[in-house]
């Protein structure tokens, strides 16, 4: 229908048709109406476009994500782009569609293609990126490698920036198929090696919240330094009770306390949770706040946090020998680790003291008689804990529950901020101990919550998809494994008979990461849809509400249930659980978000930690093999880079991809996965994030051929 169509049929007339153009303009932008033929406007369904945000991969193409979880996206190739960035919402026309595989996973040429033709809202209106300040030349270069284009900027406008450096530039025209885009320099941050640089790109590339409002600050700051008397009527005291926090050295914030003891029938086992939600109420400024970051991001050496200090680092904070506020879980358990009775309560704890993960392993391994003096029965609640837990984690393991051990790398700094070092992160039984007392914890509520049908958001994961799986079965048939079964009612077991299989074979690291990848992503959801990597029928997250938000809508929950102890009625129900689904998707959007910066951050220090290095020679091993080079893992530091076959120069090689390998064609030589390899440090590609390396003669003889450190994942994990 054309504009004056359709003011006549909605009754628009005169002054109204400007608000009323607006609106439609409005629509327009949201991509839920398009214009077609010149003046007329439809609803997108039927307009013959499709709208959404474009995802722009690195290599130059996109695609237009379908709004519905079973849609399909639409490729658009570098050409079809139509000067479009990362996340702009686009209005696009198909313009070849090609037919549907019938069986098999899909491939880019297999998807229905377009080009975009008109963005209708912007993503972003700044990027950070280097300043290239050389030989006349006044351009920015974004670190983003999802964006292709520069942003060219005049010298007034360059803010007196000088090469090279990190600067962010806001856009004062987009690019398009014809015209490069241009800016001006807003912020100067420093140059890349300073201490902290590295960080704040990562904040502003992601567009994280790096400050409070004030007027969330005051609502903080209002609260009193402790907790008063008013605080503590119709709380269980639990403060006569060896209740302590066990966390990592550098830990400011302690939001969960165990306790261990010992019953005629078994094990009794107190997990206590700060109770953000007695403080944090919805309608407040906090809360808004809280909802909107949705969870903290934690950098080596920083952390930007959901809640303000004054909450987080303090009435929150489960200090030791100081009264603080819970919503407590006490789970029975029998002699075999099988649950036998689980009660919920607000409480009020006293922590008897701060621990961490390395003074508890050390006294469950060595207990001096200095440790006994000053822990005293700490020590005997210590080894309950550890009996407890071995229970436990054999009972989950033998319904099926799935442990990717992956690798992870812990960033040392100086007291300056520099990085001095990046090892393996370090795991032990400590850990696994906290681990299986909070994943307890977390199904007693989850099942709590669903039988008194409390609407709730859980964490779901739900079945891998069996075209990944169909592709997972291919490669690992080429190294002698295989995947039984049904692909499309695979149990998880299936995933955990495989780990132990290749543990400690040099493909482990490879096999490990391509299983993880053909899993579905954990996700937040109103519905309860269990957990399939932990063979969970009931999960949610409520152990740390003072950096996740979806912890703390459990929390609210499951202190209404307490209070009230009655169910909604059904029409309420169902209210709560569509607004319950939208807060869901977006706590999910909030953690990828935070996931994503955060392996850019790990990424950045490898960079800055490297620069310096040039022309050194370490050894290393390989940890992964394609056409285009070797990735190798250096042995003294988890630093990942690649080999280009182009520098493999003593022959020339072939990727054999059934034995995942490169091999000489000349002389037989092989890189095969869990080599050693010995390699020096040639090039750093900042923009691109890549750290390449060149062979250099013989592995170190003392290095044997085997698989790249894979420390076991750190605990706590937002699984």
């Amino acid at each position: 229908m054309t504009f004056a169509q359709l003011c006549g049929a909605f009754g628009v007339a005169g002054e109204e048709e400007e608000a009323f153009r607006g609106r439609l303009d409005g629509l327009e932008r949201q991509g839920k109406v398009a214009r077609v033929r010149g003046e007329k406007y439809s609803e997108i369904e039927h307009s013959g476009f499709v709208s959404g945000k474009i995802s722009i991969r690195a290599e130059g193409f996109g695609f237009v994500l379908s709004p519905h979880p079973q849609g399909e996206d639409l490729f658009i190739p570098r050409r079809g782009l139509g000067g479009a960035l990362d996340g702009d919402l686009v209005l696009a026309r198909e313009i070849e569609r090609k037919p549907t595989k019938a069986k098999g996973p899909r491939r880019r040429d297999d998807r229905s293609s377009g080009t975009v033709v008109k963005i209708l809202e912007r993503s972003r209106d700044r990027i950070v990126g280097l300043y290239d300040g050389a030989e006349g030349r006044s351009i920015v270069r974004p670190y983003d490698p999802k964006m292709a284009t520069e942003v060219r900027v005049s010298k007034d406008a360059a803010g007196g920036a000088v090469d090279s450096e990190v600067v962010v530039a806001k856009f004062t025209s987009y690019p398009d198929d014809r015209r490069i885009a241009r800016g001006e320099i807003v912020e100067r941050l420093g140059f890349l090696g300073e201490p902290g640089v590295d960080i704040e790109i990562v904040i502003r590339m992601h567009d994280l919240p790096s400050r409070f409002p004030h007027e969330v600050e005051q609502e903080a700051n209002a609260f009193p330094e402790s907790i008063t008397a008013e605080d503590k009527p119709g709380r269980t005291d639990f403060r006569d009770h060896a209740i302590v926090t066990i966390d990592g050295e550098t830990a400011k914030d302690f939001d969960d306390a165990v306790q261990v003891e010992k019953t005629e029938s078994g094990y009794r086992l107190g997990v206590h949770i700060a109770d953000v939600s007695h403080y944090v109420k919805e309608g407040t400024n906090l809360d808004a706040e809280a909802r909107w970051r949705g969870t903290s991001v934690y950098f080596p050496g920083r952390v930007v946090p959901m809640l303000p200090e004054r909450l987080s680092n303090g009435l929150c904070s489960l200090n030791p020998r100081v009264d603080r506020l819970t919503l407590s879980a006490v789970i029975d358990f029998d002699r075999t680790g099988r649950v036998q009775n689980a009660t919920f309560s607000r409480g009020v704890i006293c922590s008897a003291a701060r621990m961490t993960y390395t003074e508890v392993a050390r006294m469950l391994d060595h207990a001096t008689p200095e440790d006994e003096r000053h822990y005293g029965g700490l020590i005997k609640s210590f080894r309950l804990m550890k009996e407890l837990a071995a229970l436990l984690r054999e009972r989950r393991e033998g319904r099926g529950s799935i442990d990717f051990d992956l690798p992870s790398a812990a960033v040392m700094l100086d007291d300056e901020g520099y990085v001095i070092s990046i090892r393996p992160e370090s795991r032990n039984v400590a850990h696994s101990i906290i681990e299986e007392f909070m994943l307890a914890a977390n199904e007693a509520v989850a099942k709590h919550l669903f039988f008194a049908k409390e609407p709730a958001v859980y964490r779901v994961h739900d079945r891998p998809d069996p075209d990944k799986l169909a592709a997972l079965k291919e490669t690992l048939g080429m190294f002698g494994y295989e995947l039984k079964g049904d692909l499309e009612e695979l149990p998880p077991g299936a995933f955990q008979k495989l780990l132990r299989q290749i543990e400690g074979k040099p493909e482990e690291r490879f096999l490990t990461d391509l299983l993880l990848r053909s899993q579905r992503k954990a996700v937040y959801s109103s519905e309860c849809r269990g957990h399939y990597a932990l063979a969970a029928p009931y999960y949610c997250h409520f152990t740390s509400p003072i950096r996740r938000y979806p912890d703390l809508i459990v929390h609210r929950a499951l202190t209404r249930l307490i209070e009230t102890r009655r169910p909604f009625p059904p029409d309420e129900r169902e209210m709560r659980d569509g607004a319950f689904e939208e807060l869901a998707r977006e706590s999910s959007a909030r953690e990828r978000r935070a996931e994503t910066a955060e392996r850019e951050s790990l990424l950045w220090k490898k960079i800055v930690f490297l620069r310096d290095k040039m022309g050194r020679v370490f050894d290393a091993y390989v940890s992964g093999v394609a056409a285009f080079g070797v990735f190798v893992t250096l042995a003294e530091y988890l630093v990942e880079g690649l080999v280009p076959v182009a520098t493999l120069n003593d022959d020339f090689y072939v990727y054999e991809e059934k034995g995942h390998r490169l091999r000489g064609r000349a002389s037989g030589k092989t890189y095969r996965l869990g080599d050693p390899i010995r390699v020096k440090l040639v090039a750093i590609d900042e923009i691109q994030r890549r750290v390449d390396f060149r062979p250099e003669a013989a592995a170190s003889p003392e290095l044997p051929r085997a698989k790249p450190p894979v420390p076991p994942r750190p605990s706590k994990s937002g699984r």
